[in-house]
Order: C-alpha cells, then structure tokens, then sequence
C-alpha cells in the first residue's frame, strides 16, 4: 500500500509547491496599485495570513516530534498547542484592536464589502480541502483498526479553525491585489 501511496505524496506535493509558488507570484504588488498605502483591512489580512501560517507550522511541528496522540498523554506538549492556539488568536484580536485604533475606527467602503464578500469562497474552499485531506488520510491510516484515537477529534477541529482563518485572509489580501468586476 506504500509503495501506491508514496509517489501519489510526492506527485501532490510537487503539483501542490508549483501551484502555491504561481499563485505567490500573482499576489505580487500591481503596477497601478503600487503607490496606495494598504487599507486596514489588507493590513489585516497580512497579519491574518502571517499568524496562521506561523501557528499551522507551529501545530504541525509539534505534532511531528510528539505525535498526534500528545493531547492525551504529554501535557507538555497539550501546554504548547493551547499556547500555540490562544497565543495566534489573541495576537490577531491584539492588532485588529491596534489597526482600529490608529485608523480612527476603520471605515469600510464598498471595495471592502465586495472583498470580503468573495474572501468567503476562498475560506470555503480551504476549509473543504483541509476536511477531505483529514478524511482521505484517516481513512486510509485507520482503516484496518476500524477507529481513530479521540485526540484527532482536536487536531481536526484546530486545523479547521486555523485554515478557516488562513482562507479568509488570503481571500482578503487577493481581493485587494487582483481587479474584482465591477458587478462582484
């Protein structure tokens, strides 16, 4: 069953880096659009982005070197991932409080609205990626033990939540670097 399932990883993550690295490249900054300072809301996005990915990264690294049981038995670890999980939070609420403030009560125009009208598709998207990734790869993991350890319940509700984030900020930060038609 390996032997089926290696190349498959590694084709995926291949086409996965070459699409991530084209997808980069069109966020890059357009020429027409160079000399506005960001909105708030793009800032926010930019930080959205930054705190998800630092604490995805985060997540997975901690469960690489303590495995994905660590919820129920390593509390040093179960320490790390609700510090990983509150800190990112609490530091996204942090600068959204910090750009409200220094903007004077950020005003949203219908720009805004339309961005983060579409930066809900992104999320969804995201979202039903990340579900059928944790279904294809439980299923396959744990299919001869007919159950999976209860601690995946967490890791399953956390990466959902943190690629549910992730999504909407890329949603915004694309909104604001690719034209929307004027009857988005």
């Amino acid at each position: 069953m390996d032997a089926v399932w290696a190349p498959v990883a590694v084709i995926s993550g291949v086409l996965v880096a070459a699409g991530m690295g084209r997808f980069l490249w069109s966020l890059r900054p357009q020429a027409d659009m160079s000399g506005l300072p960001p909105t708030p809301l793009e800032k926010l996005g930019w930080v959205g982005l930054g705190v998800t990915i630092v604490v995805g990264l985060g997540l997975g690294l901690l469960v690489g070197l303590a495995g994905a049981d660590f919820i129920d038995e390593n509390t040093t670890a179960r320490g790390i991932f609700w510090l990983l999980m509150l800190g990112g939070t609490g530091f996204w609420v942090a600068s959204w409080r910090y750009l409200k403030r220094r903007s004077g009560a950020t005003v949203i125009d219908e720009r805004d609205r339309a961005i983060l009208a579409r930066s809900l598709s992104v999320e969804s998207i995201i979202v039903l990626l990340s579900l059928v990734g944790w279904t294809i790869v439980l299923t396959e993991v744990y299919s001869d033990e007919g159950v999976m350890p209860i601690g995946f319940l967490q890791l399953i509700f956390w990466s959902t939540f943190i690629s549910g984030a992730f999504g909407r900020s890329l949603g915004i930060v694309m909104g604001y670097r690719r034209e929307i038609p004027a009857n988005a």
